[in-house]
């Protein structure tokens, strides 16, 4: 009897997955838990295993393509077994079809380069679901040069387009440029689908505070030199004295890691702080489950792994879920305040923005300052405008004294 393989349901909320790549083809010979295919969810980038063994029978979907959870993406049986009516599909329609290129706006292009472009569109390979198949590094430059893809000849070896064939079009790039559409990833449709719901939901008020980090910063800088000379692992930054800062706020003020559940409030037993990571498929948030359990130098260590993983986009779904407070630190670009997002059904969110030198009289002197200015956003009806700032207050002074981080 053949078995299906199905597009995996990993949360409560995702509802579809992309293929990202299939590891098998249709006659292969599989045994249970192998890997048949790359998928990225609402969340994570995972790799799917078969819960049988036998022969893939016949692939439903191709590499690219958005499939709801629980749909059979391909059925894997005994060799030569019928695939069940009802999603069967005939020989050969497992392999990959190949799709136009996505027409352009038009534009004025001159009729000495007409007859060439119109080479390189026909020699254009379009992957599944009307991506054009080309190498990262292809993708950075043209995007740097405002060169559309359609109008570069693929030269690699599997039909895409490689840095070296954005290089090579040269002074034709200007008169090429057109409107370019590109498709959101399925991490920042869900990101935005759940932050729309969250802003409208949510009655939520900002509140701002600086900090003087100066001490935090000269503390910081003790602190790496001392990890250097001993030869240990990582490197404390700044971010890393906020999570710890935010720890023992959380620890004083625990109606802050509390979320409403209709017409009560949930205190939860562990802090579990979450980062919002941006990376180039979208915004992600790493979890740093039990955080109360962690010393500084652990501490950092655990974020800047988490925060790798999110980059590389292998987190598993477990370094994703079970957040119960977020921070968002926007402080490298320059921002001095903003308003993050409450990241549902938290009850607050912190935004760390950027260290300023601020000059200060202290006594007859004029001397300079690192203020950093901090961000919270709360849910007015988990936790009042009093409790939020002396909450908000009690982290201002936590990075003010940075000693306290290491009782």
């Amino acid at each position: 009897m053949a078995n299906s393989i199905i597009m995996p349901k990993t949360g409560m909320a995702m509802e579809e997955g992309i293929i990202l790549e299939w590891r098998i083809k249709t006659g292969d010979t599989i045994s249970k838990g192998d890997v048949v295919a790359l998928i990225e969810t609402d969340k994570a980038t995972m790799e799917l295993e078969s819960d049988y063994d036998g022969t893939i029978l016949a692939i439903l979907n191709q590499a690219g393509e958005t499939v709801p959870v629980t749909k059979v993406i391909a059925w894997v049986g005994e060799s030569g077994e019928a695939v069940p009516a009802s999603t069967s599909v005939q020989p050969g329609e497992t392999a990959a079809k190949e799709k136009p290129a996505a027409a352009t706006p038009s534009t004025t292009i001159p009729a000495s380069t007409s007859s060439a472009v119109s080479a390189v569109n026909a020699a254009v390979e379009v992957s599944a679901g009307g991506r054009i198949k080309a190498t990262p590094a292809a993708r950075a430059l043209a995007k740097e040069r405002g060169i559309d893809l359609h109008n570069v000849a693929p030269n690699g070896k599997y039909g895409e387009i490689k840095r070296s064939a954005v290089e090579a079009v040269g002074g034709n790039a200007q008169v090429l440029i057109s409107d370019t559409r590109v498709p959101l990833t399925n991490i920042q449709k869900i990101t935005g689908r759940r932050l729309s719901e969250s802003r409208h939901a949510i009655p939520e008020v900002t509140s701002h505070i600086k900090a003087d980090v100066t001490y935090m910063l000269h503390l910081r800088k003790e602190l790496n030199n001392s990890l250097t000379v001993l030869n240990k692992p990582g490197k404390i930054t700044i971010n890393d004295f906020i999570l710890a800062a935010t720890v023992k706020a959380l620890l004083a003020y625990p109606r802050l890691n509390s979320v409403l559940d209709v017409n009560d409030l949930i205190y939860k037993g562990s802090i579990n702080l979450g980062m919002a990571t941006a990376t180039n498929r979208g915004l992600m948030v790493p979890v740093i489950h039990n955080a109360q359990n962690y010393t500084l130098t652990n501490l950092s260590l655990r974020a800047a792994e988490l925060a790798a993983k999110a980059r590389e986009g292998s987190l598993k779904t477990e370094e994703m879920s079970g957040g119960t407070f977020t921070l968002s630190n926007v402080g490298m670009y320059g921002i001095t305040a903003f308003t993050p997002i409450i990241n549902q059904p938290e009850a607050a969110i912190l935004g760390v923005c950027a260290v300023e030198d601020s000059l200060k009289m202290e006594g007859e002197k004029v001397i300079c300052r690192n203020i950093m200015g901090l961000s919270l956003a709360f849910d007015h009806r988990i936790v009042d405008g009093a409790e939020s700032s002396m909450f908000l207050k009690e982290i201002k002074d936590i990075l003010e004294s940075p000693l306290l981080i290491m009782l």
